[in-house]
């Protein structure tokens, strides 16, 4: 590598490190709030018809998922890179190949082959991509269908062209072995050029993962703001009719009772729409 080409991949992966920390600290607060959305509606015992508040809170610990995965990735990266001795060097590569083997395996996951040559696919269908993220696009954002399939063929080729090698090399350098010759030899044997071979792909899957969530939470946030319009209606419409009631009421009810409930209620309406208002923003 020269130093020119080191130069440039320490100042993209610097860069890239900054966006990646900030989004993945943004997600995280926006997890919290839909966290609080959803316990207010159930405390509230307001019924929501779909899952828009659930799908959100799925595709955002995906989206961090995501940025994790990316930050320690470049981080291995700028670590190889500015190592001083070959053993440092040839341990960041070993993260580098123990994070593509276990990044995949929480975004999509394997197919597995069993004894009898039969494919083993219920490990795949408990992966983010297919439990939860193909469940929102076919039920909510259906329009982004294409873009999610091909990325998912882009995942089944990522894994036919470069998980045979890494299975191995991932096992040893999280599990050791009884025979540490064999660690050693993996380890000395290990072709950094390779390993940028495999990183290389990955990564630009994921940069798109991360583009492609960010069209996601888009749609999903206009059809959330949409929902908590719904909802602020709602509560007015309810309250209006408690307030119809009130004033509706035997006139020859006690005034200073009614007063008070007449304030009680507004209390609680001008709480209840403050809180919608604040767990929207």
């Amino acid at each position: 590598m020269t130093e020119e080409t080191k130069l440039k991949l320490l100042e993209s992966t610097e860069l890239g490190i900054e966006h990646a920390s900030k989004s993945v600290d943004e997600v995280r607060s926006f997890i919290k709030k839909v966290k609080l959305m959803t316990k207010f509606m159930a405390d509230s015992e307001f019924n929501v018809e779909d899952k828009i508040f659930d799908n959100i809170e799925k595709l955002l610990e995906y989206r961090m998922l995501i940025g994790l995965i990316y930050l320690d990735l470049a981080s291995a990266m700028r670590a190889h890179l500015n190592s001083k001795y070959t053993y440092e060097q040839l341990l960041s590569i070993r993260q580098i190949i123990v994070t593509i083997n276990e990044g995949y395996k929480q975004i999509y996951n394997f197919v597995k082959v069993n004894e009898h040559g039969d494919a083993v696919t219920k490990y795949r269908k408990k992966s983010y991509w297919y439990q939860d993220i193909q469940v929102i696009i076919n039920e909510s954002i259906i329009e982004l269908k294409p873009e999610y399939d091909s990325l998912t063929k882009k995942l089944d080729d990522y894994f036919d062209e470069n998980f045979e090698a890494i299975k191995e090399q991932r096992n040893l350098s999280i599990h050791y072995d009884r025979k540490a010759s064999k660690v050693y030899d993996m380890i000395i044997d290990l072709e950094v050029e390779e390993t940028f071979k495999k990183l290389s792909p990955f990564l630009a899957i994921i940069t798109e993962m991360f583009r492609f969530t960010e069209k996601m939470a888009s749609i999903s946030k206009v059809n959330e703001k949409q929902k908590n319009v719904d909802m602020h209606n709602k509560f007015e419409s309810t309250f209006l009719d408690i307030e119809n009631k009130i004033n509706a009421a035997n006139p020859n009810a006690n005034p200073e009772v009614m007063k008070k409930l007449k304030e009680l209620t507004s209390k609680i309406k001008t709480d209840f729409l403050d809180k919608i208002k604040s767990l929207s923003t």
